[in-house]
């Protein structure tokens, strides 16, 4: 859940504020929150929506601090022949492990943990009637469930790459995401400019539905709104909103 370096008048001084800069690098160039990073700026509102075929997710975070927040997630998974569906809810929290900050770059580690509760259903479920017969039928399930995500990045002004782990569990389900990303930008952009990103993609799911999927699409962000929009290999839409305030 890339911090492209980025000039910000507004990070700056947030930056200056805390011991640690969260948004900066030694040289002042900051940047702004995007693609799954639950941590924006401290005292900062972190809003995303993402959904490809498989996946709907909302998420909203509030940071009390540079170096973690909390807030809710609803993650929504269907397998590609539709027979399973779940829909889990989470209260979740989001710590920055690790960040490298360099001259011209900047590298970071998140991981966040969630817990909640999920709503299943199974279609083609054999049930037996009575001895010698069965029918088919819609089981559904409504239990507990927990979600780990680990996602680390290494980004300049003009390149981007990251890995995501994302695992969610129930007494019954087990769903895994696996996610990595390689992004260019023609132009080395500033705050107040509109950036354009090229961003190639793969991603590997495993449980609801067993899969392995790149894609492409093209990322725009300006101040503090962020827009992904493209499609995967088998032309199916992707995309992915998220704003900061």
């Amino acid at each position: 859940m890339p911090y492209h370096l980025i000039s910000s008048p507004l990070a700056k001084k947030r930056a200056l504020s805390v011991t640690l800069s969260f948004i900066g690098v030694p040289v002042l160039v900051s940047s702004l929150s995007a693609n799954a990073k639950p941590i924006a700026f401290a005292e900062a509102v972190t809003m995303m929506h993402e959904r490809d075929a498989t996946m709907v997710s909302t998420e909203v975070y509030y940071a009390p601090k540079v170096w973690w927040s909390l807030g809710i997630a609803d993650v929504k998974m269907t397998s590609d022949n539709k027979q399973h569906e779940m829909d889990a809810k989470y209260a979740q929290f989001n710590f920055l492990l690790k960040r490298w900050n360099m001259p011209n770059a900047q590298a970071n580690i998140f991981a966040s943990g969630g817990f909640g509760w999920a709503d299943s259903v199974k279609q083609g479920v054999m049930g037996v009637t009575h001895p010698g017969h069965s029918v088919s039928q819609t089981a559904r399930y409504s239990e507990s469930a927990r979600r780990v995500v680990l996602q680390g990045d290494y980004e300049t002004r003009q390149f981007y790459s990251s890995l995501k782990v994302d695992v969610q569990q129930t007494p019954l389900f087990y769903d895994r995401l696996d996610v990595g990303q390689i992004g260019f930008s023609p132009v080395a952009h500033d705050y107040e400019d509109l950036a354009v990103w090229l961003v190639a993609q793969v991603k590997k799911y495993r449980g609801t539905t067993d899969k392995t999927e790149g894609g492409a699409f093209i990322r725009l962000f300006k101040r503090n709104v962020w827009v992904e929009i493209g499609v995967t290999e088998r032309r199916k839409p992707q995309m992915m909103f998220m704003v900061n305030y």
